[in-house]
């Protein structure tokens, strides 16, 4: 397993290093101190798990993800920072991020966190879940309420259809299926796809 890390903090660099060498197929791991470089090094090679940081100098980890938006990639991506500004964080789950990681969190946590996501989960903690809820209440009265194309996602999900599985049923991209199903998880103020679906049956959203 490939895994980058693009953090501008060698110490906190260094003990991610370490962290991963302890996740278990982490053979090699390399690293950027700035998003212009992590940008390049995305646009020609492949990883299995990107771990980016929001807060940098000059471009910084959005930066990150909006390209990888563009490139239509399917490189699975984690925020692992210690930035407060939800909108942000917001930001980054919605350019396709499939979990935030505070740098507060203990070795344990986040190796747990980086299990779910490399099983096809998104990781958000119960904290982060709660002030998403929050700012998605204020922007969004009616929470609970999903686009049509959400909605058809949903129902595949409840399906037990993989993402790629969706992406053939509905014609579209892998990464665009995992976009729209992290936005349904945060519509739903549910924590995985399990939790998504029994909320959705529980707000009558599937049959």
């Amino acid at each position: 397993m490939k895994l980058l890390i693009v953090d501008d903090h060698k110490l906190f660099t260094d003990g991610m290093r370490h962290l991963l060498g302890h996740l278990g197929g982490a053979n090699t791991i390399e690293d950027c101190t700035r998003a212009k470089d992590a940008i390049l090094r995305l646009e020609k090679d492949d990883f299995d798990l990107v771990l980016i940081d929001l807060a940098m100098p000059g471009m910084d980890g959005l930066a990150i993800l909006q390209r990888l938006w563009e490139m239509g990639s399917v490189t699975p991506v984690v925020v692992v920072s210690a930035e407060e500004d939800i909108s942000r964080i917001d930001n980054a789950l919605a350019l396709g991020a499939l979990g935030y990681i505070p740098k507060e969190q203990s070795a344990v946590e986040m190796l747990d966190a980086l299990h779910q996501v490399l099983s096809g989960e998104i990781y958000i903690p119960v904290k982060i879940r709660e002030r998403l809820r929050g700012f998605h209440a204020r922007r969004h009265p009616e929470e609970g309420t999903l686009t049509k194309r959400q909605s058809d996602v949903l129902e595949l999900v409840a399906k037990g259809y993989s993402n790629k599985q969706i992406a053939c049923a509905l014609f579209l991209a892998e990464h665009t299926v995992k976009v729209h199903i992290a936005c349904i998880i945060k519509a739903l103020s549910a924590s995985n796809r399990t939790e998504c679906v029994h909320k959705a049956r529980s707000l009558g959203l599937l049959d």
